[in-house]
């Protein structure tokens, strides 16, 4: 999930009466008030060349001139945007709105202010005003998705994932993301399948191999997700996550040592990846080396003292050395950090 940029309106006002399309999307307007419309255009200049204070600057400017000029509340919104000035860019889109309701984008572009600001409600509000008055734009869809399934709303998710795709058919993001609210709903043949439409358009996307690998995981196809984990780290060599997923993958598959080298080139990459630790002291007690084990979750509790897995787990390596009151010690301790599974283990030392 990327941010984009957000829109502005390139219209450059000149004193003819005449609208010509140039550059693409670039339209020459008549402005009314001549001053105006040169401070607008000069906004829109230093916009261009991301100066961004004085294109703010220039369309106050602009306002002052024409305090209807809803072209230049958008643009100046859309620049506080950038300046991550959201609140007052909110102010600005409410201001274009209430002069010109027909610029519709001015609601998408108010949305995502909203959303940068984490008013999910308020920003879902104007995806939907933007996506009911006919914007057709992809990424009101996508991002209206996306709050829907950070909020576990994962078929709202699937269904405006799909708007965005229906939109636009190659938007690899949105398969992504359409495939990761499938892995929620549990539909594993769903979810794969969107993973592979979106490496189908976009062959680089590490983390959508990660994602692929991970739900192949939960069909027990682990050759196939250690390969999809492979290739996310072939794009991205220091992919911490891959390296533990794959290093989970051949755990699963009972090929202990090759998790063990997984494990450790994450931990290798980043030293406090706590759930590395975690897994390599589990695969050691597998190979029954239960100092080795012992070390790593002694490492990991240096780390962080409330983990509580790492206490149950070295627990069970010292029971396996005959060091059951130190065992029993590291189960209750698991017990207070609220790991459940420890209760069957402390019932061993009474």
């Amino acid at each position: 999930m990327k941010n984009l940029f957000p829109f502005i309106l390139l219209f450059l006002c000149v004193s003819i009466g005449v609208k010509a399309q140039v550059q693409g999307d670039t339209t020459l307007v008549v402005a009314e008030n001549q001053e105006a419309e040169m401070a607008y255009n000069q906004g829109i200049e230093n916009y261009k060349n991301k100066l961004y204070q004085d294109a703010v600057n220039n369309f106050t400017q602009a306002i002052g001139y024409k305090i209807d000029f809803a072209k230049a509340y958008f643009n100046r919104g859309s620049v506080k945007v950038e300046m991550k000035m959201l609140q007052d860019a909110i102010s600005d889109f409410d201001a274009t709105l209430k002069y010109d309701s027909t610029m519709i984008t001015a609601y998408y572009s108010r949305a995502r202010a909203k959303h940068q600001l984490k008013d999910n409600q308020g920003a879902i509000l104007d995806y939907t005003l933007a996506i009911d008055k006919g914007l057709k734009d992809a990424k009101a869809f996508y991002y209206r998705g996306m709050i829907k399934f950070l909020t576990d709303d994962f078929q709202g998710a699937v269904d405006d994932y799909t708007g965005a795709i229906q939109i636009d058919s190659r938007y690899a993001l949105a398969y992504n993301d359409r495939g990761s609210s499938y892995r929620k709903l549990e539909k594993f043949d769903e979810s794969i399948s969107d993973y592979r439409k979106a490496l189908m358009i976009d062959p680089n996307l590490d983390f959508t191999y990660n994602n692929l690998g991970s739900v192949l995981r939960k069909k027990d196809k682990f050759d196939e997700a250690i390969d999809a984990y492979s290739q996310a780290i072939k794009i991205k060599s220091d992919y911490v996550l891959a390296y533990n997923n794959r290093g989970s993958a051949k755990f699963e598959k009972k090929d202990f040592k090759g998790a063990i080298e997984d494990f450790n080139k994450a931990i290798m990459l980043k030293d406090d990846y706590l759930a590395a630790y975690n897994n390599l002291g589990s695969t050691k007690i597998k190979m029954k080396d239960y100092k080795g084990a012992i070390e790593d979750f002694d490492k990991l509790i240096q780390k962080d003292a409330n983990y509580g897995y790492a206490y149950l787990n070295r627990g069970i390596a010292k029971e396996e050395l005959k060091m059951l009151k130190e065992a029993c010690a590291d189960w209750k301790k698991a017990d207070e950090l609220g790991i459940k599974a420890a209760s069957v283990f402390i019932s061993e030392c009474n």
